[in-house]
């Protein structure tokens, strides 16, 4: 007896195969999973997040969505002795992959090349696998972003 393997079986197997990656890469994704709160500009083209909440060492993430349907995704920080730092949660060197960072007690890691920097070093402004600084002004225990800031990013979203 000759077993035969007809095109809609190898169609299945492929399909088989390919749903046992994607739910093998969703189980193994989902517990490293970061929330990010939604926001987005008032009328005055200004985010403005209260932070009087946030305590040293801890990360928000938070996606952002302009009119014009630009999607950013950014992180506010607070460090140890309680400056608040502001990134987008990329970085030049891997932004297409869209991987961001991920919290590790004081510490920012990039989820794809596995660095990490200090809270306290994210607002310095350096470049490679550490994340892109955000500007930004408080205004007393609030957060205060711009669109035009905010929309500068955009490019390591796209």
């Amino acid at each position: 007896m000759q077993l035969r393997l007809r095109p809609v079986h190898g169609l299945l197997i492929v399909a088989f195969f390919i749903g046992a990656v994607l739910l093998a890469d969703w189980a193994f994704d989902a517990g490293g999973r970061r929330h990010f709160e939604k926001v987005l500009a008032s009328s005055n083209g200004q985010v403005r997040l209260p932070v009087a909440g946030l305590q040293p060492g801890q990360v928000r993430f938070f996606d952002y969505l302009n009119r014009g349907n630009q999607e950013v995704r950014f992180l506010v920080a607070r460090d140890k002795v309680g400056t608040l730092q502001v990134a987008f949660d990329a970085a030049e060197n891997d932004y297409k992959r869209k991987l961001g960072f991920r919290q590790e007690g004081e510490w920012l890691v990039n989820n794809k090349c596995g660095t990490a920097v200090r809270l306290e070093e994210v607002n310095a402004g350096t470049s490679g696998c550490r994340p892109v600084p955000l500007a930004h002004t408080v205004d007393g225990e609030t957060l205060v972003l711009r669109d035009e800031d905010l929309v500068a990013g955009w490019r390591l979203f796209r």
